[in-house]
């Protein structure tokens, strides 16, 4: 043995002599490296030596002394033999020996050695990754490390994947990945534990792993493209692995274009269903060590979740931050990282967006529930909420509350602790806040402090402290919860209001079922004895109350369903004439109290028998004569205000009956029976009957009454400032103008009225003596209205019921309309970007109105119904001949009697008193005829909205489209099983069924037409539902058979488009029986003439119906240019005589030019957008390979397209003076060209390879040129002529003019075809040349010279005659 180093560098010095045979050397060297396994001192020192003097070969040629070759075949044929560390030596040497020569040899051999080494294969691939040379082996070593992954150990994993990923090539990338995908999740790096544990050695392992992918990602762009695209393509989430949310948080880090795509397709997942929550939790939940690496991707995914805007996403956003907050980390890290998740959840709050602040909120709710200790140690983010609560919308307050309520009322056994100090701090805070807010006399401000409140209560009664509690705690919790509710209650007296908002709240909580059962019992008994304190015996005998100035009003009892028996009534007006202010102002939460009875009593008692007598007890009302136009006109404005009131107060308390019975009473069930069924339809009925009362009485009235005692449950305090703010600025106008006609008031009357200050709007006075006049000032009081449920909706289907079905069309339309505003409303909201409205704007549009998913259940219900409702209104405009059922009804209005609704086997006799009589608005409210009309028009549109809308194409919406083709799909005026509401649970109807669904559907809208004799707005509404099925159709994959039956339903629609634009004076719009005498005598023809006066909406549709829908729209829009618009007059642009109707179209004349103008340019730029979407798929080989037809095709349309342009341009030429058609031209203009330069880049491409073929794209260009140089002209025109709405245009028109050119260059020159390019002559839109130097205003000031000369001499000469 060689103890010693100098013994060592002695042998080194021997081995190195020149004077020493090589063989000799190389045998002394082997001895030496394998000399001691236990003693490796000598061998490693040997190998630094050698190390050092191989880096110094090439300066001083050593290699003379020892030959590279054979020092690396020795070491090679040493290497098994030694102990492990002299091997790594041995193999961190070889790159730096081995020449270029034998690198190959150098691979082999340490690749068969590996065979029976495998623990040497991780030293073995660095060596192999450093050789100088590494293409030579590397696809054979490659195969190895794929052949050994599997069975690798897990210390050499991190190795093994950075080696894969930096080596991939594209023989072996999808092999790679599949690898990794199939074979990580069989690697047990950790045990799962609980979070906060401190971090073991295997989740150090896989940590290095993670950095190991990290790093190979980098080193390799076509791995990172591999795994994203081979992600990307599993649909299925059985498919998907944990490694696959890894691979892609990776990816996230190689650039902001690579985070969008892996967002993107994240999103994109979660959405169609092909990842759930599930794959979340293998990804995340037991791997510390990934998740410490990944932290960040992580919360960035989790945030980008929250902001995507759709419910699974959220959803799965809201999982992530849940399962990132659980800290599934190490301890040292996991307070820092539960900081981060709490300042991502507020960056959210603080977005703006609706849904995105609404998803944080949904988060801390979770982490409540679960992790209420651990956001205690974070009390102070907790308390941030608190600080803002004005940005929070209605839904968001309940969900802060909730959030904080938790906290505060949580409770653990650890005593005292730094959590149960900030719980009590929270606390404090808390109380602080809800008895300012309630002190407040904000509306906004004391519903914040009510939901509060309410929130607090429901945690309260629902506490429970800890596991070992006592009972007598429980009953401490429900104590305060009892003695906060009763405080709460004691405001009615002082604040009404507030009072009616804090019922309509706790209706909520109980209709939820938040409140526990002691705290529902005491609300119940103390609802009910506020109710019942506003009700009175029935009495026939009511005297007129007495006023203030001994001024009386009479009295009368109205909609008595209850008849002889009834032994209650409603005294509203008694109740506001009332001396005492409380007991007045007590009326504000009369509709609120009312609900929170009837639903604790449905709650309590599962019915509403006990409270029965309500539904149809009578009101005691103003008398119906005072409601006459002359009477209303006499009375003095507190009996104005008294009347209006009264009007507003029985429509709220109708509202709410209806609510609660609709509501908790299924229409099929036999709770309550007929009579019941009976006294809805009844009800609907007076609702009708009061609502148009009111609108008749505010017409009257010269400014509105004082209705500030019925405010409604969702008026905030910013809607009512601006009331307020335009009642006051309107009051100041009027006093600056001229002195008003009206008596001024007393000063006694004077308090009253300005407290309706938010109310006042000026009105001019109806003519006394007109009892029929329009519906105009209903909306206005519309936010006061209490909102109906979607249940109510239901009860459209009891009109097919009635023993008589003409009385109940009236109820009908009205909920028709309602369903109506809804719709309108709910699209609206779904297409409004969140951030254009403040949360205070969000929650008053949302509060008054339904969401889209009580829609969803209204539709379904309301669906079945509706056909026949429509084919019976609509036999009633066919004619004489089509009158069935309807021989006995009369115009109601001139003084007949109504009937009222009668329900098949109900044994109640209707008495006399049921509806209101003696006035003629009220009987013409319920008029058969003028119903039927409003059924129809209200019906069509709320069909129209729901089938244009893209509900019934989404996925979770097929249930609505399944319930629209049962009702509408087949005959439903024969078949009883159309009528009967859809299964929720109904499989997905085939696709051919669909499509027959949706014609047959066609086929029944169709049938409702009368063509030239119906209603011009029906006609519309026809066409557009057609349209809108057929749409729907072509989403569903079909046969040929049925495309062409499609086909051929869309030439229908465009033929029958044709014909109502020819409709003349004879498709006048049907009168409404509310409409005044003058409009009823109107002279019919005025509509045909003047353009369709106030159509210009209709005749855009109509033109877009007609063109898109006809076989050809290229050629029925040439047809139309040559035909129609050339024969409209250029002159003259008013008058008369610009209203002349061109044969055939009474719509079409020089003041609708424009109109048709535009409607023809934007269905031509359709038609320039589908050709270019054709060609960039077929440029992009998106259509599989590319064929001649397929460029013939887009050829043909590409001239057809561009014919079109042309002439559509040269009708701006025949109208030099319409300034409005000229800036369409520059505005649509630009776009189509737009379109026509992104179709370039491909024929640039095909003509470089068929220049021969070049000639149908010169003619079509052609065609292009004429329209791009008339685009010019106008821009010169219209910049000359300091044209405003031109020269605004005319920078972006002229540049995208001049790519145009440079492009169309560029192709003809791939085609080798000579482009002769030159100055274009000034002319203008005549075609005179013009001076380019002369302004355009001095050419045209000079004409106009001429023109007044020539009009002086014709002036001059028409009085010589004269």
């Amino acid at each position: 043995m060689l103890p010693c180093l100098h013994h060592c560098l002695c042998l080194l010095v021997i081995i190195l002599k020149q004077a020493m045979r090589k063989r000799l050397r190389l045998a002394i060297l082997f001895q030496v490296l394998t000399f001691s396994e236990a003693d490796p001192i000598l061998p490693e020192t040997l190998l630094s030596i050698l190390r050092h003097f191989s880096k110094s070969c090439l300066l001083f040629r050593l290699d003379e002394v020892v030959q590279p070759h054979e020092l690396t075949e020795t070491l090679l044929e040493v290497l098994p033999t030694c102990c492990r560390p002299v091997q790594q030596g041995i193999l961190e040497l070889l790159p730096e020996l081995v020449v270029e020569q034998d690198c190959e040899a150098v691979i082999a051999a340490l690749v068969q050695m590996t065979d029976k080494h495998r623990a040497l294969l991780v030293p073995v691939l660095e060596a192999i990754s450093n050789l100088s040379s590494q293409e030579a082996g590397q696809a054979q070593v490659t195969d190895l490390v794929l052949q050994r992954f599997q069975s690798a150990e897990t210390a050499d994993l991190p190795a093994l994947l950075r080696f894969l990923l930096q080596h991939v090539d594209s023989q072996n990338a999808s092999q790679v990945v599949e690898l990794l995908r199939s074979s990580m999740p069989s690697f047990a790096f950790s045990e799962q534990q609980a979070p906060g544990q401190a971090q073991t050695a295997e989740e150090d392992m896989e940590e290095a792993a993670v950095e190991a992918m990290r790093t190979g990602l980098q080193c390799s762009h076509l791995a990172a493209d591999t795994v994203f695209s081979q992600i990307r393509s599993l649909t299925d989430p059985e498919q998907h692995v944990s490694i696959d949310l890894w691979l892609l948080l990776l990816l996230v880090g190689l650039g902001a274009k690579r985070s969008e795509a892996v967002h993107k397709l994240l999103r994109k997942k979660f959405t169609e269903g092909h990842v759930d929550n599930t794959w979340l939790d293998k990804a995340v939940i037991g791997h510390q060590g990934a998740v410490k690496g990944l932290f960040p991707g992580l919360l960035g995914l989790a945030g980008q979740l929250v902001q995507a805007g759709q419910a699974a996403p959220q959803a799965a956003g809201t999982h992530l931050y849940t399962l990132l907050f659980a800290c599934c980390t190490p301890a040292g890290t996991a307070a820092q990282h539960r900081q981060e998740v709490l300042a991502g959840l507020h960056g959210h709050l603080g977005s703006g967006q609706a849904g995105e602040v609404s998803t944080a909120l949904q988060v801390l709710l979770a982490l409540t529930h679960s992790h209420a200790a651990l956001l205690l140690d974070h009390a102070n983010f907790m308390s941030a909420l608190l600080d803002c609560l004005d940005n929070f919308t209605h839904a968001q307050l309940h969900q802060v509350f909730e959030v904080v309520s938790e906290l505060v009322v949580f409770s653990s056994d650890s005593g005292v602790s730094q959590a149960e100090q900030n719980r009590q701090r929270l606390g404090r805070q808390l109380e602080d806040l809800l008895h300012k807010q309630m002190q407040s006399e904000e509306v906004q401000s004391q519903r914040v402090g009510i939901i509060g409140t309410i929130k607090l209560v429901e945690r309260l009664a629902h506490s429970s402290p800890t596991p070992t509690a006592h009972s007598a705690a429980l009953d401490q919790r429900s104590k305060e919860a009892e003695q906060l509710l009763a405080r709460s209650f004691g405001a009615k007296q002082h604040k009404p209001a507030m009072f009616a908002l804090l019922c309509d709240e706790l209706t909520n909580a109980v209709t939820s079922g938040c409140l526990a059962e002691p705290i529902r019992a005491w609300l119940s008994l103390a609802a009910t004895e506020e109710l019942e304190a506003f009700l009175d015996d029935c009495s026939h005998d009511l005297p007129a109350v007495q006023l203030k100035g001994n001024k009386s009003v009479a009295g009368g009892s109205w909609m008595n369903l209850n008849g002889n028996a009834g032994q209650v009534m409603l005294p509203l007006l008694r109740i506001l004439a009332s001396p005492d202010q409380l007991h007045r102002q007590s009326l504000a939460y009369l509709c609120a109290i009312t609900r929170l009875a009837l639903t604790l009593e449905f709650h309590t008692l599962g019915n509403l028998d006990g409270l029965s007598a309500i539904l149809g007890c009578p009101l005691h009302m103003p008398h119906i004569d005072l409601m006459q136009s002359e009477a209303v006109l006499g009375l003095s404005p507190e009996q104005q205000s008294l009347v209006c009131t009264s009007l507003l107060l029985a429509i709220n308390w109708l509202r709410e009956l209806l609510n609660a019975w609709a509501h908790h009473v299924q229409p099929t069930e036999c709770i309550g029976g007929a009579e019941v069924q009976q006294n809805l339809l009844v009800r609907l009925q007076n609702l009708s009957q009061l609502e148009a009362l009111l609108a008749h009485v505010l017409v009257l009235l010269p400014s509105s009454p004082c209705l500030h005692l019925t405010a409604g449950p969702h008026t905030t305090a910013q809607a009512q400032t601006k009331s307020q703010k335009r009642g006051k600025a309107k009051e100041a106008k009027k006093s600056k103008g001229a002195p008003s006609e009206e008596p001024s008031e007393p000063a006694e009357d004077q308090e009253n009225v300005g407290n309706n200050a938010g109310m006042s709007v000026e009105l001019h006075k109806a003519p006394a003596g007109h009892s029929h006049l329009p519906l105009s000032r209903l909306p206005e009081v519309q936010g006061q209205l209490r909102p109906l449920d979607a249940h109510v909706l239901r009860l459209l289907g009891q009109v097919q019921a009635t023993a008589l079905p003409h009385p109940a069309l009236a109820p009908a339309a009205f909920l028709l309309e309602q369903l109506q505003v809804q719709l309108v409303e709910a699209l609206t909201r779904t297409r409004r970007p969140a951030f254009l409205n403040s949360a205070a704007s969000q929650d008053a549009s949302a509060g008054a109105h339904l969401t889209p998913q009580q829609i969803w259940g209204g539709l379904q219900s309301v669906l079945p119904a509706l056909p026949t409702l429509l084919t019976m209104c609509n036999s009633r405009q066919s004619g004489a001949a089509h009158t069935q059922g309807w021989e006995g009804v009369s115009q109601v209005g001139k003084g007949e009697e109504v009937v009222a609704a009668r329900v098949e086997g109900a044994s109640q006799d209707p008495t006399p008193n049921l509806l209101i009589t003696g006035h003629p608005i009220a009987t013409a409210a319920l008029a058969p005829i003028p119903a039927a009309a409003r059924v129809m028009q209200h019906g069509l549109h709320c069909i129209q909205q729901l089938t244009a809308a893209d509900w019934l194409k989404q996925p979770e919406h097929r249930v609505l489209l399944h319930a629209f083709l049962r009702a509408f799909g087949k005959d439903a005026t024969s078949s009883q099983d159309s009528h009967q509401a859809p299964s929720v649970t109904a499989r997905a109807m085939k696709s051919y069924e669909a499509i027959h669904g949706c014609l047959q559907a066609c086929h029944y809208f169709r049938a409702l037409s009368k063509g030239p004799l119906g209603p011009l707005e029906q006609e519309v509404a026809l066409l557009h539902i057609q349209a809108n099925l057929i749409s729907i159709a072509e989403t569903i994959p079909g046969t040929s058979s049925t495309r062409d039956d499609l086909c051929q339903a869309k030439e229908r629609i465009s033929r029958a488009a044709d014909e109502a634009l020819q409709q003349g004076s004879e498709s006048q719009p049907q009168e409404s029986s509310c409409s005044p005498p003058e409009a009823q005598g109107a002279d019919p023809a005025t509509r045909g003439g003047g353009g369709w006066k106030g159509q210009q909406g209709v005749i855009g549709d109509l033109v877009h119906l007609w063109v898109a829908w006809s076989p050809q729209p290229c050629q029925t829009m040439l047809r139309l240019l040559h035909g129609a618009l050339a024969q409209v007059p250029s002159q003259p642009l008013t008058g008369k005589k610009a209203q002349e109707p061109v044969v055939p179209y009474p719509g079409l004349s020089g003041s609708s030019l424009h109109v048709w103008y535009k409607a023809l340019s934007q269905e031509l730029l359709l038609q320039w957008a589908t050709y270019a979407t054709g060609v960039v798929a077929l440029h992009k080989g998106r259509q599989g390979p590319l064929q001649q037809e397929a460029v013939d095709s887009a050829l043909e349309q590409l001239r057809q397209c561009g014919k079109a342009f042309s002439s559509l341009l040269l009708l701006n030429k025949a109208h030099l003076k319409r300034i409005q058609m000229h800036a369409q031209a520059l505005r649509f203009g630009s776009k189509l060209i737009q379109h026509c330069l992104r179709t370039l880049p491909f024929w640039e491409a095909w003509y470089t390879a068929h220049p021969n073929q070049v000639e149908p794209f010169s003619k079509a260009m052609k065609e292009v040129q004429s329209a791009t140089r008339i685009l010019y002209v106008i821009c010169a025109e219209g910049k000359a002529n300091k044209n405003i709405t031109i020269a605004n245009l005319v920078v972006g028109t002229k540049h995208v003019l001049e790519e145009f050119r440079v492009g169309v260059t560029a192709v003809m020159l791939a085609a080798k075809q000579h482009i002769l390019q030159g100055n274009l002559k000034h002319k203008d839109l005549t075609g005179q040349e013009v001076s380019s130097q002369v302004p355009f205003t001095q050419i045209l000031s000079d004409d106009d010279e001429d023109d007044n000369e020539q009009q002086d001499r014709r002036q001059e000469a028409g009085s010589d005659t004269e």
